[in-house]
Formats: structure tokens, C-alpha cells, sequence
């Protein structure tokens, strides 16, 4: 553990090295550095407003006459600057990007100051910023300050190159519970009101702090390498037994691949009802959606890889984020990027029954990456909207990125490159460049130029291979679209089959025409070993049906692959119908549920063709080719189920039963729906889900489901049982449409989970639909 007076040196230079060679407008001045911030808040989760002090330790590097710091929506009081006995009054006016500027009526010189800030505000009930959420009858206190929602809590340097030592004190009614980013330092009580000092941070921006207020119930959790807790709303401690256990292990995973401690002093975890956000790595203060905490004490196999998944990303967020954090918001995609992708590696190590190692993230990007109107990963970013814009995206195309540098250079060396970014800057801040250059210390390739052409500019590239091995590229596109011509450095790790061999290799393609004489006359060429390149490809038709004769030479991520690719190229307009139904039947003859389940996908792809004209003959079809299966898997599970059986009877069940008219499968249907409201831990959620939608569907849907539904829903204290129920009702009758959407705006209906009741009333409305 570092000594305060290295952290503080260290970031004194740290902050010099990233911020800009020269100020701009959205950006606060580099002549004025905090270095230290003490925040004190008056709060009662029972009353609207609140009032806070805040004193600033700042670095005052050229005399100036006005000091900015960012707030919005908060009232100052008042604001000095203070140098021992000298106080210079401040008059604060409002600029631009939320910046505030007080104004002294004399210069102040170079030195080192104290900002001290007076202020009031109100409590706000959406999910950022310090927010109100009640819950069962009670009131509790959240914070959700990323972006850039710290200055809506309390005056601050809010940019993340500000990464300094905080210290938060609380003042709230006694019988409250209060947490904050460290161990409590010192509590008093006095007229039934505690105050709470928390213990100075280490450096991180204020992003990354977090309190919560409440009347909150709390499991230890032990195994960990530092104290642990995890906070729940009051009433559903027992709920949190699956995350207490399976935490210790993905915490040591990430040690050991890291090579660093955790690097704070607790780790704690905040379950939070209303939260519309999925989770959010505060340092030592993790707040997550309840639903992804408050589990059954060994949810099924399907429903344990969210939980798993998204405690592996904030655990993750950590080191990468909070002991090395990006200098500015143009970054943020490689913060959530790396996180996702350090997730997917501690599954496929910890939870191999999960079949991670199948899932191929890419295809999560390549829809909106192949709109012509898509922005680059690196953009410029002024306001918090530009922060958001694309971000969704830039998750997986960012995971996408990393993963193909992974499989270039090889897991290992991709570690060590990762170790050692990690060790040159903890507790400081780089941009993304930092990381390229670390990994290209390790590899033999030029990641940064690799990196350029799909970080700086929109889409991916298409590779078209001839038969005589000349690869042309440019940019894919959705068919019809006009879009500028553009080239990458395309990595591809090639397969292909000559005079019966198969042979294997990397090569580089980084020209609008790359010829490779080595895959002339071949037989087929694969150029996307396991599936790990973040492209599109097309090969001669008469290579496609070698390579579709020679299917078992490939793995289930590559023929996944090969069906993904060519539906990609039909709605590209590269392929026709018939090019996607030759790959289909060429894998109908695979037995394994990875294959089946994309090939299902595929299939449903098209349900956006489905008419009036036509739905018979989808549903006869359906019948014939997919029900067997489906009745072959039967609708029950078994404790013998691999997790891919699991989800493949689970999307087998949804197509069917919403879209083939089988009287028989409506049936099983409402028997499954009664089984379910009588016992929810009888059958996974997502054969709950379709059972229900099908029995409340079509037009002799019983009203009287909906409020057998809503009971169920009002007596569980399970999370996920009441995202099924509220997302599973297919109501197509405008009557009961109106009734889902009344109990929307009802206190009975927590604002996520309205998000989930629009979702399947959307879901469920047709053009004919009077809305």
C-alpha cells in the first residue's frame, strides 16, 4: 500500500501528462488542479432536499482571477478560496457545459488553496446523479455519478483525469445505514442524527464514488481478500446466497490474471431496486440491479450466466478503469470493452458448463456497425450525451476488437502485455494508445496501425476472396446503402484445403487488393479460424460447397460462423434466399445444440417476412422441420441438461409457440402457465415466459390471467420471477393493453420493470393495433 504522499505526487504528474496541450471549452482550465476533495452531506432519505460542504485542496499553477468546477442543478451558498488567513470571496457565474467560474476581485496568485463550497439541492428519482428510490414502503438513497453525473450531487472536478484522494462524511437520521467507497473512520450520534466519516479514498475520479443510505439489511461475504458486504433492501437477505459464494472465486480469478491485489480496501455490494442501469463499478461500493443479487440459492444453468457475467465485468472494472483509468470520456468504450472481455475469459476458465467459449460477441455489433450512418469507435466527446451516443454498440464491437488482438497474439502474451500496462500506470491515467503500445511490446505485430483503421473510422470491412487468392475489401454495408470507400489492416488467421491437405496461417491484408497465390486452385478457403475476426467474407460458390461438404473440420464457433457470414451477405445483397437455405440444410445434419440453436436463429431472422399472405405456410413449416425436435426435448428439464439443451428448448419454445398455430403445443401451454403461478421454482424462466405468452396470445386470450399474473407477481420476492411475469403477457386486445399500460404508471411497477412491460406490450401490437 502506497504511502498519501506518493499517490499525490503521482498524480500531480499524471495529471500533467494527460491533460490537453491546450484548454478547451468543455474541459476545465489546466492552470487550477484539485488534489484533494472532503465532501459532507446532510441527508434523510425521507426528505426531498439535502445540503452538503465541500472543501477542495487545489494547486494553483498561474495567477488567475476565476476558478471553475463543475455543478448542475445544485444551489451554491457560497464559495471562497482560502490560503491560510487569506480568504478571496467568490462570485460564481454559470458557463457552458455545466462549468461554474467563481470569480475573485483580486488576482490570485500561484500557491496552494482550499475551495470551500456551500450548497443545497433536491433529491432527483432518476437513476443518476444522487437519486431517491422507495421500495416496499421505504426510502433509500443511491448514487450513480458515471458518466458524468457527480456535479449533480455536489461541486467537483468531474472529469476523470482528476483522479485524486476523497474523503466522505454523512449526517443522517440514526436508524439509517450508510456506505460509502471505504470502511467507516469514525460514527457519532447526537439528537438522533449519526455522522459518518468514511475513510480517505486512494485516488480515483469522481466517478467512481458512491453512497447509499437506507434502511438496508446486509450479508458478510466472506472468502474474500479484503472485507466484504453485500446490502440488500430490507427483508431479502436470503436471497443473496448463489452471488455470496460464487464472488470469492471470480475476485481471485482476476487477481491471479492481473498480478495485482485487489486494489481496495473492502468490496461491497449494493442491490438496488429501480435501478436502470445493469451495474456500476463504484470503487468498493458495486451497485447492481436487484435481479442480478437477489437470486434463488441455485438459479438454472440458463440463468446463472447474467449474474456470473456482470459481477466478472465490475470486478473486472477494478483494476481496468479504477486503478487505470482512461484520461477522458472518448475512452470509455475501451473501459467497458476490456471489462467484457476479462468477463468472458473468468467464465470460460471458471464456469466451462456455460459454453461461453461458443458465443461469438461479435455478431452483437455487426447489425448497427453495418448501418451507413454509424459513427467510429473514437470520437470526439464534449457532453454527456456525446458519451452515450454509440456506447451500447462500442461494448461488443470493443470486446470484438479485443478479442481478435487476443487470438493474433496468443492468450498468454496478451496477459503479459495487460500485466504490464497495469504496472506502469496504476493509479494513473492513459488513453488507449498506452494499451496498444504495451501489447505491441509482446507481439509481433503492429497493433496500432491494426487498431487505427477500425477505431478512427465507422463499419468493418467485407473480404471477397476469388479463387485465385485475391482478397478485395471495402466496407459492409446493409443492401442499398451509399457509403464511402475505406480499407483496414485486417488480420486474418486463414484456413484452407489444397491437394486434400488443409493448411493454416496468418496473414495481414491491409490494401483494397491483396493477392495470396497460396490459396489459388484451393479446394475452400476458412478465413476466420475460430471465428474471431471482426469482418465479413465471401468465397466462390463452388469453394462454399466444398466447405460445406467438409463442415466437420470445423469447430461449432466456425460453423456458426459460416451460417452467420452468409445470412450477413444476404441482407448485404452479396447472397440470394437460396445461398442461406443450402448452408441451413447443410446444418440440419449437426446434432449438437450450439449448431441447432444458431441455425434456429437464423430462421427466426426472417420472421420479419412473415405476412398474412404467408404464415400458414411459416407455421406448416415450423411444424414439420422444428416441432419434432422440440417434442424429442420435451418441455420439462432435466437435471441432466447441458446449459446448451437448456437454451436450445428455451428458443424452440418461444418461435413455436408464438408462431406455430399448434393447437396441441397451446395445450401444454396453459398447463405449463398453471404450473407455474403455483409454483415459480417448478420450471426455468424462460419456458415460464413463453408459456405465459402463448396462454394470454390471440384473440380468445382470458382476461382473468392478468390478474392471476399480477397476484403472483405481488407475493414474490424474487426479482427475475417478476421480470418474467410482467414480460411475459402477449395481450393483443387494445382492452388489456390499456389495463398493462394504467398499471404501468402505478407505484405497484417499479420504473425498470416498466421498461420490461412497454417491451412486451410493443412486442405483441401488430399494424392493425390502434396505437
Amino acid at each position: 500500500m502506497k504511502r498519501l504522499l506518493s499517490w499525490v505526487s503521482c498524480m500531480f504528474m499524471l495529471v500533467a501528462n494527460v491533460a490537453s496541450a491546450e484548454d478547451v471549452d468543455y474541459r476545465l482550465p489546466g492552470a487550477v488542479k484539485p488534489t484533494f476533495q472532503q465532501i459532507h452531506l446532510n441527508i434523510d432519505p425521507d426528505q426531498p432536499g439535502y445540503s452538503g460542504e465541500t472543501v477542495i485542496e487545489l494547486n494553483i499553477t498561474e495567477p488567475v482571477t476565476k476558478v471553475g468546477f463543475y455543478q448542475m442543478d445544485i444551489q451554491v451558498t457560497n464559495a471562497e478560496l482560502r490560503q491560510g488567513n487569506r480568504i478571496y470571496p467568490l462570485r460564481i457565474t454559470e458557463g457552458d457545459y455545466n462549468i461554474n467560474w467563481g470569480h475573485s476581485s483580486a488576482t490570485v496568485p500561484v500557491g496552494t488553496y482550499e475551495l470551500a463550497i456551500s450548497f443545497e439541492g433536491k433529491v432527483n428519482t432518476s437513476s443518476d446523479g444522487m437519486y431517491l428510490s422507495s421500495f416496499e414502503g421505504r426510502n433509500y438513497i443511491f448514487t450513480q455519478f458515471e458518466d458524468m453525473h457527480a456535479r449533480k450531487a455536489f461541486p467537483s472536478f468531474d472529469e476523470p483525469a482528476f483522479k485524486i484522494p476523497y474523503q466522505m462524511t454523512i449526517t443522517t437520521p440514526e436508524k439509517q445505514v450508510v456506505a460509502s467507497n471505504t470502511p467507516v473512520e469514525k460514527r457519532t450520534v447526537e439528537d438522533g442524527m449519526q455522522t459518518v466519516t468514511f475513510m480517505k479514498t486512494k485516488p480515483m475520479p469522481t466517478y467512481l464514488i458512491a453512497y447509499t443510505v437506507g434502511p438496508f439489511d446486509s450479508v458478510e461475504m466472506e472468502g474474500l481478500s479484503v472485507p466484504g458486504k453485500l446490502y440488500v433492501p430490507k427483508g431479502y437477505a436470503d436471497k443473496t446466497k448463489f452471488i455470496v459464494k460464487h464472488t470469492p472465486e471470480i475476485l481471485e480469478s482476476l487477481e491471479n490474471f492481473f498480478g495485482i491485489d485487489y486494489p481496495y480496501r473492502k468490496l461491497d455490494f449494493v442491490a438496488v431496486p429501480n435501478f436502470t442501469h445493469g451495474a456500476m463499478e463504484n470503487a468498493g461500493l458495486i451497485t447492481y440491479r436487484d435481479s442480478l443479487l437477489l437470486l434463488e440459492d441455485e438459479p438454472g444453468l440458463a440463468e446463472r450466466s447474467a449474474p456470473l457475467e456482470v459481477v466478472a465485468h465490475e470486478l473486472a472494472h477494478q483494476w481496468y478503469g479504477n486503478l487505470v483509468t482512461m484520461a477522458w470520456w472518448d475512452d470509455l468504450w475501451l473501459n467497458e470493452a476490456f471489462a467484457s472481455w476479462m468477463a468472458s475469459y473468468v467464465m470460460m476458465e471458471l464456469y466451462p458448463e456455460l459454453n461461453f467459449k461458443d458465443r461469438i460477441i461479435q455478431e452483437g455489433a455487426f447489425g448497427a456497425d453495418a448501418s451507413p450512418t454509424v459513427k467510429p469507435v473514437k470520437k470526439v466527446v464534449r457532453s454527456q450525451p456525446d458519451v452515450m451516443d454509440g456506447l451500447g454498440l462500442n461494448y461488443s464491437k470493443g470486446e470484438s476488437i479485443l478479442q481478435m488482438i487476443e487470438s493474433l497474439i496468443g492468450t498468454e502474451n496478451f496477459r503479459k502485455g495487460v500485466q504490464a500496462y497495469m504496472k506502469k500506470h496504476a493509479w494513473g491515467n492513459t488513453q488507449a494508445d498506452d494499451l496498444w503500445a504495451a501489447l505491441d511490446e509482446v507481439s509481433d505485430f503492429n497493433l496500432s496501425k491494426m487498431m487505427k483503421g477500425y477505431l478512427e473510422q465507422p463499419g468493418y470491412p467485407l473480404l471477397d476472396i476469388d479463387g485465385d487468392g485475391t482478397i478485395a475489401q471495402k466496407r459492409f454495408h446493409l443492401a442499398g446503402a451509399d457509403v464511402k470507400e475505406q480499407t483496414w489492416a485486417v488480420p486474418l488467421n486463414i484456413s484452407y484445403k489444397k491437394n486434400g491437405k488443409i493448411h493454416r496461417e496468418i496473414v495481414f491484408v491491409d490494401k483494397k487488393s491483396t493477392r495470396l497465390p497460396q490459396l489459388a486452385e484451393a479446394e475452400w478457403v476458412f478465413p476466420n479460424d475460430n471465428a474471431t475476426g471482426y469482418f465479413r467474407w465471401s468465397i466462390p460458390a463452388a469453394q462454399m460447397d466444398n466447405l460445406l461438404a467438409d463442415l466437420d473440420v470445423l469447430n461449432n464457433r466456425e460453423k456458426k460462423n459460416v451460417l452467420y457470414n452468409m445470412q450477413a451477405l444476404l441482407n448485404g445483397g452479396e447472397a440470394g434466399i437460396d445461398s442461406v437455405m443450402k448452408v441451413l440444410n447443410a446444418m440440419a445434419a449437426d446434432d449438437d445444440p450450439v449448431v441447432i440453436r444458431a441455425s434456429v436463429g437464423t430462421l427466426a431472422g426472417f420472421l420479419y417476412l412473415v405476412n398474412d399472405d404467408n404464415e400458414a405456410q411459416f407455421a406448416e413449416l415450423l411444424n414439420e422441420k422444428y416441432m419434432p425436435l422440440l417434442e424429442k426435448l420435451t418441455l420439462t428439464q432435466s437435471d441432466d441438461d447441458d446449459e446448451s439443451v437448456i437454451r436450445l428448448r428455451t428458443q424452440l419454445y418461444s418461435l413455436l409457440g408464438r408462431h406455430s398455430d399448434n393447437a396441441e403445443l397451446v395445450k401444454k401451454s396453459k398447463a405449463l402457465a398453471e404450473q407455474y403461478l403455483a409454483d415459480t421454482g417448478s420450471m426455468p424462466n424462460g419456458i415460464a415466459r413463453t408459456a405465459l405468452n402463448v396462454t394470454t396470445m390471440g384473440p380468445d386470450a382470458d382476461p382473468a390471467w392478468f390478474d392471476r399474473i399480477m397476484k403472483v407477481f405481488a407475493d414474490s420476492k424474487l426479482p427475475n420471477v417478476k421480470n418474467t411475469l410482467l414480460y411475459s403477457m402477449g395481450y393483443e386486445d387494445p382492452a388489456m393493453i390499456d389495463k398493462l399500460l394504467d398499471l404501468a404508471l402505478t407505484d405497484n411497477v417499479t420504473p425498470a420493470n416498466t421498461i420490461l412491460m412497454l417491451a412486451s406490450v410493443t412486442r405483441n401490437l401488430d399494424d392493425q393495433t390502434p396505437y
